[in-house]
């Protein structure tokens, strides 16, 4: 079993190299803004920043409550861990379908299968959400951002 400590700490860590690895490989797109807008690394560089915030937040956090954390013990095989390894696997997966077939299948599917697996059974409504989402998100990447999300490889051309 381990502690929340060491838990806390292995997950800033890993925040962190995730952040920084973003941040340094979007820095190499462009981060500045011109006349027509942020460069392509724009975004994910706020992105990875982000992340390195939430790993210090995190570290700064255990550091501050070290005793409590030290105590608290972490049971790595509950259920709930379980469930959230579940959801992970769903967004791994979602990331590689987003390659397959394109941003706006694969993120209907992943909305749909998600709030399915978090217990909504109103099929009506997962519709709904998730048609509802995608399209605003249509709406201002392809349509006031004029950014083109990533398209099916069948799409492509």
């Amino acid at each position: 079993m381990a502690n929340m400590k060491n838990c806390n700490l292995c997950i800033a860590a890993l925040t962190a190299v995730v952040g920084a690895s973003i941040a340094v490989t979007s820095y190499g797109y462009g981060i500045g803004v011109t006349e027509f807008g942020p460069g392509a690394g724009f975004w994910p560089f706020i992105l990875g920043v982000a992340l390195i915030l939430n790993a210090a937040a995190i570290f700064l956090d255990t550091m501050l409550n070290l005793k409590s954390y030290a105590d608290e013990v972490v049971v790595l095989r509950s259920p709930g861990c379980f469930k959230a390894y579940k959801l992970m696997a769903m967004v791994v997966a979602y990331a590689v379908l987003i390659y397959v077939l394109g941003f706006y299948i694969a993120s209907f599917l992943f909305l749909a299968a998600a709030m399915r697996f978090l217990g909504l059974e109103k099929k009506l409504l997962i519709l709904a959400v998730s048609l509802i989402f995608l399209g605003i998100v249509w709406l201002l990447f392809a349509k006031a951002l004029h950014i083109t999300l990533p398209r099916p490889i069948f799409w492509e051309g």
